[in-house]
């Protein structure tokens, strides 16, 4: 299981570089994060996709790989596998296999806007993607709510919006978040207001890659 890079390619992990080299089958979730890091690993090869398209084709080949004693590369799009992505299937026929596994570890969103986070978040929950109706989303996260620990949530770019109005009408708008933009990229920033005024500085922000945390102590 290798890491990729969050959206510097000199962030991907040498380690990583040597098993899309070296491996015997490569996977990824999409074909553009694929050539991105193929090419910054100086390495031309087939590969195949592993998402909710090929998930079933995808896993009989690893099964037939891994089989066999040979090796297998799976890559996230971005940041560390199996975190809010599908590469947790993969792992669990390497454990029913009793292949052995290895874990290159390396950028994570969740990890880096931590770092920059001004208030103490030794203990969190992190919602992972929140459901995408409305009802249903509040129901869960007024679960989480009730206990009080800060939140860390993530969600696609252009659900961005519809996410700070919803927290917005459950916790008040003058309650404190840290909103990490597109962390690596070319417009990464860190926003550190009220839900507020985070809205207000990100409406015309484009669909760049988040990582939410809010304040705890509801």
């Amino acid at each position: 299981m290798a890491s990729n890079h969050l959206g510097k390619e000199e962030d991907l992990p040498f380690r990583s570089k040597e098993a899309l080299k070296n491996s015997d089958l490569v996977i990824f979730e999409e074909a553009r994060p694929a050539r991105q890091a193929l090419k910054a690993s100086q390495v031309t090869r087939e590969f195949l996709l592993f998402n909710e398209h090929t998930q079933k084709e995808t896993l009989e080949e690893v099964r037939k790989a891994l089989k066999k004693g040979k090796t297998v590369c799976y890559m996230s799009d971005q940041g560390s596998p199996t975190l809010c992505d599908p590469g947790s299937a993969i792992a669990a026929i390497a454990y029913e296999l009793s292949s052995p596994l290895e874990v290159i570890p390396g950028p994570s969103s969740i990890i880096a806007a931590m770092s920059a986070c001004p208030f103490p978040i030794n203990s969190f929950i992190f919602t992972g993607l929140l459901p995408r109706k409305k009802e249903e989303r509040a129901e869960e996260l007024e679960k989480y709510i009730k206990i009080g620990k800060p939140l860390i949530t993530l969600d696609a770019p252009y659900r961005r919006e519809a996410l700070l109005e919803h927290f917005k009408e459950l916790l008040g708008e003058k309650h404190k978040a840290l909103l990490a933009i597109d962390i690596s990229g070319p417009e990464e920033d860190y926003i550190f207001e009220s839900l507020k005024e985070i809205q207000k500085k990100t409406k015309l922000l484009g669909k760049v890659n988040f990582v939410l945390i809010l304040e705890g102590s509801y």
